[in-house]
């Protein structure tokens, strides 16, 4: 297979994770033939038209096996998998997968600065690991970085801020411009990545979804959040690499740790790489920046889905409370059918209930949010 001829085969790894999920969907969107990799202990389903296959990544031969006649391999595994990542590097080149895609959807490890930090030693190594081992093959790689992801960021561990919990870390004032990619521009960059092969081979690729500031996605977050009630931790990028530094001193096996001040100092520190609008591939993937209005509607989403679960789950409290006050009462024999069809029909369609649950909620987005419920 040359170099120019057509992806049509993938085998996607990490399918069930935040990038992976995306990915896999992108995948069939657009009409690949798409097998999942996944453990023997794993009871996930997927829809009729993913290939299965059980694969025990320690067992390079079986991988190898189950590589064979694919054209392209993508991993989304999470954080820390330096060795699975090799074993499935070397299963690639030795079945003949035209294009491996490692999981290295992040900060830019090209910069030196970033390069410099501890965390990413691992990154570097696989970097390193693949520029030699591809030398001489019909495999080649591209590495796909994302520097922040937006949506995902909103709601877990603080990486942007805290919705649920309105907390944020402001660092630097907040006013440092820095990318952030949305999971479903991260799936079509990576996908995309298939259909320019040549173009892509053995580098780098940035995608650059949208640049934006802490305080730009504070403020989108308080409009349809509410502006009350947000705890604001300022900080520095300098602290954040002090801090990161010392625990990785101490303790450097407990990622906790360190982790995100260093993942932060990355993402947002002014000479870490962290803003791709001077250096990114979106023109060649076919892919748009996201206005700043697009940005905003984002957040509005996923405040809207955050007030609905908040509603949700004060309803279900408000309402597991009234239950045990209720008095239970055996019907009376020959009761009245009509009355009980006529409970039976109130307790089928509880949306009434739901809008005025949500509207005796707090915030203008929880009364927003009737719509969704």
């Amino acid at each position: 297979m040359s170099p120019s001829t057509p992806i049509k085969r993938v085998v996607l790894v990490g399918a069930t994770g935040a990038v992976g999920a995306p990915v896999l969907q992108t995948l069939l969107d657009q009409h690949f033939d798409v097998t999942v990799f996944t453990r023997a202990s794993s009871n996930h389903s997927f829809p009729s038209n993913v290939h299965v296959a059980n694969v025990d990544y320690e067992d390079v031969a079986g991988v190898t096996k189950a590589l064979q006649g694919q054209d392209a391999l993508i991993s989304t595994i999470g954080f820390g998998g330096a060795t699975l990542q090799k074993h499935l590097l070397d299963a690639a080149i030795a079945a003949g997968v035209k294009r491996f895609l490692p999981s290295e959807f992040g900060c830019d490890t090209h910069n030196p600065r970033v390069a410099a930090i501890p965390l990413f030693r691992t990154k570097l190594d696989i970097d390193e690991y693949m520029d030699e081992k591809v030398k001489g093959t019909g495999t080649t790689y591209t590495c796909v970085y994302t520097n922040a992801f937006l949506d995902w960021g909103l709601v877990n561990n603080g990486l942007l801020l805290d919705l649920p919990g309105k907390r944020i870390q402001m660092i630097d004032g907040g006013e440092t411009p820095f990318t952030a990619n949305s999971l479903d521009f991260i799936a079509r960059g990576t996908v995309a990545v298939l259909k320019h092969l040549d173009e892509t081979a053995n580098r780098a690729v940035r995608l650059n979804g949208a640049v934006v500031t802490l305080n730009q996605v504070l403020g989108y977050a308080k409009k349809y959040a509410g502006a009350e009630g947000w705890e604001v931790d300022e900080v520095t990028t300098e602290a954040l690499e002090h801090e990161g530094m010392k625990n990785f001193k101490a303790r450097p096996e407990d990622l906790s740790g360190y982790m995100m001040q260093f993942i932060k100092l990355a993402i947002y520190g002014p000479e870490f790489g962290g803003n791709f609008d001077g250096n990114n591939d979106n023109a060649l993937l076919g892919l748009k920046k996201m206005t700043d209005g697009e940005v905003e509607q984002l957040v509005r989403s996923m405040a809207m889905v955050e007030a609905r679960e908040r509603v949700r789950a004060r309803k279900a409290e408000a309402e597991a409370e009234k239950a045990e006050e209720w008095e239970v009462v055996e019907p009376e024999e020959g009761g009245d059918d009509e009355d009980e069809s006529t409970d039976e029909e109130s307790s089928d369609d509880d949306s009434t209930d739901d809008e005025e649950w949500v509207l005796e909620s707090d915030g203008m987005v929880v009364a927003e949010v009737v719509e969704f419920v």
